[in-house]
């Protein structure tokens, strides 16, 4: 039986990497490092189902040919054979990233906000953390269906479009507008803040998060000729735009914000990347998020733009 990482099946199942990855080459240090795991093998015959495993062609012969798979191992164990647990490989399952709540952004909505519009909602996760803010109304805009629908029972509204493809028009209605993770994955980020302004209320404010492409890791790559994609990470290849902290607040600033309140989320540097993160912060006038991995992002409206 393999470990798996992000919601096993089984608690005893779990295995989680060493430390966090956002590119393949930290990816290979991670997996050199468990691969080196000098443990032995640990029974696993009380864990009666796993996500991955392997199975002897003997095991299986005995086994009914109608049988369902998640049923293998508790048949084998039953029979009296041995599971394993080998403690030098694992899977990295990627949890279910529509079910995650955003209390991050959630924390950072106006004090008081009443009504807030969630732009790429998914599944709506993010309910309990805005009604537990105080919001009463909360709007998303989620242009897949079915996630739509799932979203649909939490918030009190749900717009099936793309933010482009929304016609109505919401002028000064929303404390809070929620871009999580959602502005690297537009075409044109700016048109969607400049669309969203104006329903903004008097006090309300744009939060967002993006991933630091300025992150060390992408920059170590860089440097040796690297610049791969990897699902749900900083190079996720459904990412179609790229933010430092300068670029995020320029687009805030072209779109008539104030200079948005900048946090950073930072993870610890693995072994070899501490290493590397070390040698580019020496390097004279190095970026200060060197080790950053997201920016999250609060910008209040700034003047009424200039009408020439």
């Amino acid at each position: 039986m393999v470990a798996v990482s992000n919601e096993p099946e089984s608690e005893d199942a779990r295995r989680d990497p060493p430390f966090a990855y956002h590119t393949p080459s930290l990816l290979d240090e991670a997996a050199g490092a468990i691969a080196a795991d000098g443990a032995s093998p640990r029974d696993g015959s009380g864990i009666l189902t796993a996500s991955v495993y392997a199975v002897r062609r003997p095991a299986l012969a005995s086994l009914p040919a109608d049988l369902p798979l998640d049923e293998a191992i508790r048949q084998i164990s039953e029979r009296g054979g041995r599971v394993l647990i080998e403690p030098r490989a694992y899977v990295h399952r990627y949890g279910v990233m529509d079910g995650q709540s955003r209390e991050d952004l959630a924390s950072r909505i106006p004090e008081g906000s009443r009504c807030v519009l969630d732009v790429g909602c998914s599944h709506g996760a993010t309910a309990a953390a805005l009604r537990e803010a105080g919001v009463t109304e909360i709007v998303g805009i989620e242009p897949d269906a079915g996630d739509a629908a799932v979203a649909a029972r939490a918030y009190d509204r749900v717009l099936p479009f793309s933010l482009e493809d929304v016609r109505e028009e919401f002028p000064g209605r929303f404390d809070a507008v929620l871009f999580g993770d959602v502005l690297e994955h537009l075409d044109d980020p700016a048109a969607a803040l400049v669309r969203v302004r104006p329903w903004l209320t008097e006090r309300g404010a744009v939060v967002a998060s993006v991933p630091n492409v300025g992150h060390w890791s992408v920059v170590a790559d860089l440097i040796e000729g690297r610049f791969d994609y990897v699902p749900y990470s900083i190079l996720s290849g459904t990412h179609v735009r790229f933010f430092t902290r300068r670029t995020l607040t320029d687009l805030f600033e072209a779109c008539d914000f104030a200079a948005p309140a900048i946090d950073v989320v930072r993870f610890a540097a693995s072994p070899g990347g501490a290493a590397k993160l070390a040698r580019l912060a020496a390097i004279h006038g190095a970026s200060p998020d060197l080790d950053v991995v997201e920016f999250l992002a609060t910008a209040r409206r700034g003047p009424a733009p200039l009408r020439l």
